[in-house]
């Protein structure tokens, strides 16, 4: 299918190592999911994508990328191709204003379940649909539930108010597929304003890490509080969350997150669940 990589930081942060350098980097993932890349983040309030239908790894505008990007959310996605065909239209992460969508999984029998989906949306939703993929029709399809459920998308919501509907919306479509009499979904995302920052495991492995065995920017990090070194989370306060489809450096500590998981940190980097 696809892999996955995100974070949330307190401090603005690079990404070239876990994208590129890292024993496991998103690149190196690449050549077994080779049918284009993305990058999203985050700077002046704004969502900022960059994506090719080239594999990452043997582009060299993806290296580019990597070394010269910083922000306090980023996510990030190499495919491989199931639903839709190869071109940056399809190519993830998918926007839409200032939130953005990656997934990793299937919306199997998606030809059964789309023109119900799109019923749901408002027409600014289905305009903004310019590709062919499940992933960009499910991601609009939960930004049309959260507005149902009385969301403010142009504000960022609480995990409180957003985590109940998206385990709802997940449990709908898993509904939708069955009376269909389709395989049931596979839905590992990551969904973000650039405040609250999502994960859902549901089908496939994910992956998190809050913690760090080593940090080579300990000596110039202006952060104050180093809870990122201790050795266990002291509850559920963060520097940073790590998300991933994969470990991806023995730098830090994975743990893996919970099948049928929904996750969440915002600004005051607390982590919920949901």
């Amino acid at each position: 299918m696809c892999r996955l990589f995100g974070f949330k930081s307190a401090v603005l942060s690079r990404a070239h190592r876990s994208l590129v350098e890292a024993e496991n980097a998103l690149s190196r993932q690449a050549h077994a999911h080779p049918d284009g890349w993305g990058i999203a983040w985050f700077h002046g309030g704004q969502a900022w994508v960059v994506k090719s239908e080239q594999g990452a790894c043997d582009s060299e505008s993806f290296r580019r990328a990597s070394a010269h990007l910083a922000s306090n959310t980023l996510i990030a996605h190499v495919r491989r191709a199931t639903v839709g065909n190869l071109s940056a239209n399809n190519t993830h992460p998918f926007r839409w204003g200032r939130w953005v969508f990656a997934h990793n999984g299937t919306l199997f029998g998606f030809d059964q379940l789309r023109d119900s989906m799109l019923a749901d949306m408002p027409l600014p939703l289905r305009q903004n649909i310019l590709g062919s993929t499940d992933t960009e029709a499910l991601f609009h399809w939960l930004l049309a539930r959260l507005l149902s459920a009385g969301i403010d998308l142009s504000q960022t919501p609480v995990a409180a108010q957003i985590l109940p509907v998206l385990r709802a919306a997940k449990e709908e479509i898993l509904a939708r597929a069955q009376k269909t009499g389709c395989a049931p979904p596979v839905i590992n995302f990551l969904l973000t304003d650039g405040h609250l920052f999502v994960a859902q495991r549901h089908g496939r492995e994910l992956w998190m890490a809050t913690q760090k065995r080593i940090c080579k920017d300990a000596e110039t990090c202006t952060w104050p509080d180093r809870i990122c070194l201790l050795e266990q989370r002291p509850g559920n306060r963060l520097n940073h969350l790590l998300i991933a489809s994969e470990r991806i450096s023995d730098e830090d500590r994975w743990e893996e997150v919970p099948e049928d998981t929904l996750l969440a940190v915002g600004d005051d980097l607390q982590l919920c669940f949901g």
